[in-house]
């Protein structure tokens, strides 16, 4: 495992200087370095505790998340437009993944906080339900051609509210609702690039499908027994009244897929590995889900004989880079996992309405800017054969502070070797 510049890392962080006035700026700063060495639970206090210099008192801190004046979605603007895209897809599709997740809260004066499915302890038969909050993330999905797996940055969040919880300032939304949003948001930073937006079979909706930026196309599951048209055929007479908008209904996916004698044997590489596939496309109308928008089936079956049914906006795709496509969305569940585990995106403390639209998304920021650096200018240099997991960069990064600040009490070598050494066998557990 590589160890890199803090002065590199610094560096990033003051590409964002800009979306704060100059006296914020220097508390944003702080706070970043302060959650990258942060081993607990991210309250401010504990945020303070592990950075080496505060010039500000406590409150100035607090008050950054629940009333300073700054814009969150400019801050994910300039991390998209100024960093990751330059850095990691500077040509060709940036792929963007959707999903959501719930991060549990306790205490009723905790603002938005309303009872969720817990997809992790629910089953099928028996919904479990905890008190919660709610975010709509998107993540770009990145794949180097120095390595198979995917690397995921978490690029935009927005908190999902009951009906409950809004007003005529904050009118109702869908998770779907939310998801347009922030396609369009996207689309609007990169107005000159053909954007790539993958999803799981909870968003392909009218809404999504027909509200889609021109140069946007959108990729997810298909139901196996999805009610699907064909096109309509031009009449040879003319007749009154309105034309036909689809044709004759077709067998359903699963039933499709039994007819289907034409497979295209097809390479993927999924989930980091080189996988073997049958594949057979069609285009068709999913009516119930996007009225007349032509969408591309695509069947995928393993050598096992299982199937997968997913659909796409772009026609003119292969089935073997949907599937591909498609198979590139787990990444944002890793997101999550990383984001809870490593960065304290489900322990935020903030309970007022601004600390809770502010806090838990500056730490998927903090996660994104943690593997930016990493990957650029650490795994780009050295090439390892393997990508490291990405506790593993925030603990390279973590031992860079730390020698920093022992090279600063002037120990001798022998001396600072061993301490660097316990340093980073602690901070190694502790990641």
């Amino acid at each position: 495992m590589g160890i890199g510049s803090v002065a590199d890392f610094e560096v990033a962080v003051a590409l964002f200087f800009g979306v704060f006035t100059a006296p914020t700026a220097v508390t944003f700063a702080t706070l970043v370095r302060g959650w990258v060495q942060c081993l607990g639970r991210p309250t401010v206090r504990r945020l303070l505790a592990a950075v080496e210099e505060v010039t500000k008192s406590p409150s100035t801190y607090a008050r950054f998340f629940r009333c300073a004046r700054w814009d969150l979605g400019e801050l994910w603007r300039v991390l998209v437009t100024e960093m990751l895209v330059p850095w990691f897809a500077p040509a060709g599709r940036p792929l963007f993944a959707l999903d959501d997740t719930t991060c549990t809260k306790f205490g009723k004066r905790v603002a938005f906080a309303a009872l969720f499915r817990d997809a992790v302890r629910s089953t099928g038969g028996k919904p479990v339900f905890h008190r919660a909050h709610c975010w709509v993330v998107m993540s770009l999905q990145v794949r180097l051609s120095l390595w198979p797996r995917v690397i995921s940055f978490p690029v935009l969040a927005r908190l999902y509210r009951k009906k409950a919880d809004c007003d005529a300032d904050h009118p109702f939304r869908t998770r779907q609702q939310l998801g347009l949003e922030m396609i369009r948001e996207i689309a609007s930073w990169l107005p000159e690039r053909e954007i790539e937006v993958v999803a799981d079979g909870a968003y392909p909706c009218e809404e999504i499908i027909g509200g889609l930026p021109p140069k946007v196309t959108f990729t997810s599951r298909m139901r196996s027994d999805a009610a699907l048209y064909d096109f309509p055929k031009r009449p040879r007479v003319r007749r009154r009244g309105r034309p036909r908008q689809k044709g004759r209904r077709l067998l359903t996916p699963a039933r499709m897929a039994k007819r289907v004698r034409a497979w295209k044997r097809v390479n993927v590489l999924l989930y980091g590995e080189e996988r073997e596939r049958l594949v057979w496309t069609r285009k068709v109308l999913w009516w119930g889900v996007a009225k007349a928008v032509p969408v591309l089936l695509v069947i995928s079956r393993d050598l096992e004989g299982k199937e997968k049914f997913f659909v796409t906006t772009d026609v003119a795709a292969q089935g073997a880079h949907v599937v591909e496509v498609f198979g590139c969305r787990w990444g944002i569940e890793e997101v999550f996992r990383e984001g809870k585990q490593l960065v304290g995106f489900g322990k935020v403390q903030g309970w007022s309405p601004r600390s809770v639209e502010r806090q838990a998304p500056f730490a998927l920021f903090v996660l994104s800017l943690v593997k930016a650096w990493y990957v650029h200018q650490i795994a780009l240099r050295e090439c390892p054969d393997e990508l490291p997991a990405t506790s593993a960069m925030l603990t390279a990064l973590r031992l860079a502070y730390w020698r920093q600040r022992i090279k600063r009490l002037s120990l001798p070598a022998r001396q600072t070797r061993e301490l660097l050494a316990a340093i980073s066998n602690a901070l190694a557990a502790a990641a």
